[in-house]
């Protein structure tokens, strides 16, 4: 790697504005070729279909940014590629408020001298995306609950306090939030329920790495896991259970909480819900997904 593209999101987490760029930048040359610093939703996506558009220009994308960065570099890069070929690889550099796909790959820690190893290892592993509709995504796709806690979280008390604005978020959301009628037609089969949450995801992780609500989801395994925690006899009260046993990992000896696997899912609600990528705001239901196998390749120890 010689000619990457530095992708530095100024408003992630743990950026540190003008130092932060600065400092990776003489800790990653000679490997830089350009950098673009983002300015405003949209910016990140930009730069990597230039990227992926111009293979004779840049080797590579490296990301530095949280989890809705990647995603729209991803989205991005693979608007990018034409006639079969191969899009860039990319190199995380974790910075976000969770960093959960940087976690699930074991890069673990914003250490200057040890991404400069990472990256001049030139070690890649091929991952799957999913697809929502026309949008990608490397970790998952939520809807109901978790989707509305994305909806309600404020950007600014974000940067403040980080992983603590999503547990407000997460108070005021379960206030006002009901189950929903949904209908998953999941490959061939069609299932039907009321249910508070519908995960369809590419990893295990789930905010944290230590929490896993598809504990079996592996991201080159070619598959979709799908978790869905339907409304319990005691409502609200039995979904904040069925929450607290994720932590515990015994979410899925709960008969209310069902778990799938597969290539292609279609999610329909009445009403229509709101969905979330890689814990971005999506569209509302309904939603085709499908998994698209070993789409993508990221550096990784």
């Amino acid at each position: 790697m010689n000619r990457a593209l530095l992708i530095f999101n100024p408003a992630s987490g743990a950026a540190d504005h003008d130092e932060g760029v600065t400092s990776l930048q003489l800790a990653l040359d000679p490997m830089i070729a350009e950098t673009v610093i983002t300015k405003a939703e949209g910016d990140a996506r930009d730069a990597a279909f230039r990227a992926g558009k111009t293979p004779d220009k840049f080797d590579s994308i490296l990301v530095a940014g949280g989890d809705g960065t990647i995603n729209e570099v991803i989205n991005g890069l693979m608007a990018s590629v034409h006639d079969g070929k191969a899009p860039l690889p990319i190199g995380l550099i974790p910075q976000g408020t969770q960093n959960v796909l940087a976690a699930e790959l074991d890069i673990n820690s914003y250490n200057l001298s040890g991404l400069h190893e990472l990256f001049a290892a030139g070690k890649t592993r091929e991952i799957d995306l999913g697809r929502a509709g026309d949008r990608y995504f490397t970790l998952m796709a939520g809807f109901g609950f978790d989707a509305a806690v994305v909806n309600d979280v404020v950007r600014p008390i974000k940067q403040l306090i980080g992983p603590g604005a999503y547990m407000i978020a997460s108070l005021g959301a379960l206030a006002k939030y009901t189950s929903t009628l949904v209908r998953l037609t999941i490959d061939d089969e069609v299932y039907e329920t009321d249910a508070f949450l519908v995960i369809v995801a590419n990893a295990a992780s789930y905010g944290y790495k230590q929490i896993k609500l598809t504990p079996f989801a592996v991201m080159d395994d070619g598959w979709l896991d799908v978790c869905v925690f339907e409304r319990a006899v005691t409502d609200k009260v039995g979904f904040v259970t069925q929450l607290m046993a994720v932590i515990a990992r015994r979410h899925l000896r709960d008969p209310r909480v069902r778990y799938y696997r597969c290539r292609n899912i279609t999610v329909e609600s009445t009403p229509n819900i709101k969905g979330q990528l890689d814990g971005d705001p999506f569209v509302d239901t309904p939603v085709k997904i499908q998994i698209v196998p070993k789409a993508l390749r990221i550096f990784v120890p």
